[in-house]
């Protein structure tokens, strides 16, 4: 990530329309090389020394911290992992409640000020502790919701012969575990009296983001259909079919509903995640990926504003969220559909209409994964190599180097002498 100013707002000196307000005698600001890329880079080699401070000695000064932070951030990666130390500007540690707490400045005015970077995430796939959690987590509730209940009720069933209304009393009572336990830690994470969670612009602790709510609505329809199904005593298999068809209708339709408001061009009606009542609407999986991130994977409101940031400076990055929230949301639903009107008709024998309403929705977002993963890192991939050329930017240390360089040869270059 990019370089971050430590210290509370007040103790940088900000300027703000014109004006500048000086920094806090009581604190001192300093600044934190997260990469090779500093934000202050340019301004380090622009500014002039200051009275009674040799030049060079500024010079060693920078290049000394500069060492000492590569450094430590060298020894970092040695100790953490398979993360190499790499030349972007990206650090999971920007997306930590440490230097959370610590910095004066957030990532989108940060972004705002150097419109010639791409923002960066402070989340990746490929390196990290935060990837394995969140990707357990993801497996861990996907078997408990599609593979528990499809093996507890042939093999007891068919191999067992238990009694219906028993099966599913042990399917209803295991079901969900690791859900519910995932949606308490949330809960839990968006009420805490820190803000770290929470979506941007709000510091109320109960403003969920609308991932929550969803969650919620999921939740309340697939529990209900379990219920209802596993109430009487000869229990009504094709209602228990319906769950899994149900998580689609709420997930993708609320991912439908939020693109199609989005492209309509019409303000929110209320609070949705990071956007305000009356604030632009992105497509659907915008929030889905902010949200999760954030909370589930603990990367907090870092990570809200590096993805604001990035989703309004680059264009690429615009289509290919409203690229996935449609390829995503639409089949979702088409396949909701047909699977509920297949589990409903009564030539398809109850036994086959279950095994197809709890394997045939995690069958196709299983295939959905695959196609979407490496399409996203081409069309990534893509973004940054088109950024690249369109603004040709040499990384902040080389600017700041080059500069130095060229303001030093300008010093000792002698004024020429006026012709007579």
């Amino acid at each position: 990530m990019p370089e971050v100013v430590r210290g509370i707002r007040t103790s940088a000196q900000v300027e703000r329309n014109g004006s500048v307000v000086p920094a806090s005698p009581v604190r001192e600001t300093r600044t934190v090389h997260f990469g090779p890329e500093g934000p202050f880079a340019d301004d380090e080699a622009a500014a002039p020394p200051s009275p009674g401070v040799d030049r060079a000695d500024t010079r060693v000064s920078i290049s000394s911290a500069r060492r000492k932070s590569s450094e430590r951030r060298k020894e970092h990666h040695k100790h953490s992992g398979d993360e190499p130390d790499r030349g972007a500007y990206y650090d999971s540690r920007a997306a930590t409640k440490k230097e959370f707490r610590r910095r004066a400045s957030t990532l989108q005015e940060y972004y705002s000020e150097h419109p010639d970077l791409l923002p960066q995430l402070p989340f990746t796939w490929r390196y990290g502790w935060r990837r394995w959690k969140l990707f357990l987590t993801i497996f861990i509730m996907v078997v408990d919701a599609c593979v528990v209940p499809l093996v507890l009720y042939y093999t007891m069933t068919f191999a067992g012969h238990v009694q219906g209304w028993i099966v599913f009393a042990v399917v209803a009572t295991i079901w969900g575990g690791p859900t519910y336990v995932e949606f308490a830690v949330r809960c839990w994470r968006l009420t805490k009296q820190e803000n770290f969670f929470r979506p941007l612009g709000t510091s109320n602790r109960w403003a969920f983001d609308i991932t929550h709510w969803i969650f919620v609505l999921t939740i309340a329809a697939v529990t209900t259909f379990l219920i209802v199904g596993s109430a009487p005593h000869i229990v009504w298999l094709r209602v228990l079919s319906l769950p899994a068809p149900a998580l689609l209708y709420c997930l993708g339709g609320s991912i439908f509903i939020l693109t199609m408001w989005s492209l309509s061009g019409r303000k929110a009606p209320f609070r949705i995640s990071s956007t305000p009542k009356g604030g632009e609407v992105y497509p659907g999986v915008y929030y889905l990926i902010e949200d999760v991130v954030a909370v589930n994977a603990s990367a907090g409101r870092p990570y809200r504003e590096a993805l604001a940031a990035r989703y309004k400076a680059s264009p690429r990055f615009r289509r290919m969220i409203k690229q996935q929230s449609l390829f995503w949301s639409v089949p979702a639903l088409v396949i909701a559909i047909a699977c509920t009107v297949v589990i409903i008709i009564h030539p398809v024998p109850k036994a086959v209409a279950y095994g197809i309403g709890w394997g045939v929705p995690f069958a196709w977002a299983c295939i959905w994964t695959a196609i979407s993963v490496p399409w996203v890192r081409r069309a990534m991939h893509k973004e940054t190599v088109t950024w690249e050329e369109d603004y040709g930017v040499e990384p902040g240390e080389k600017k700041a180097h080059k500069k130095l360089e060229q303001t030093d040869s300008e010093r000792d270059t002698p004024p020429k002498e006026p012709e007579p």
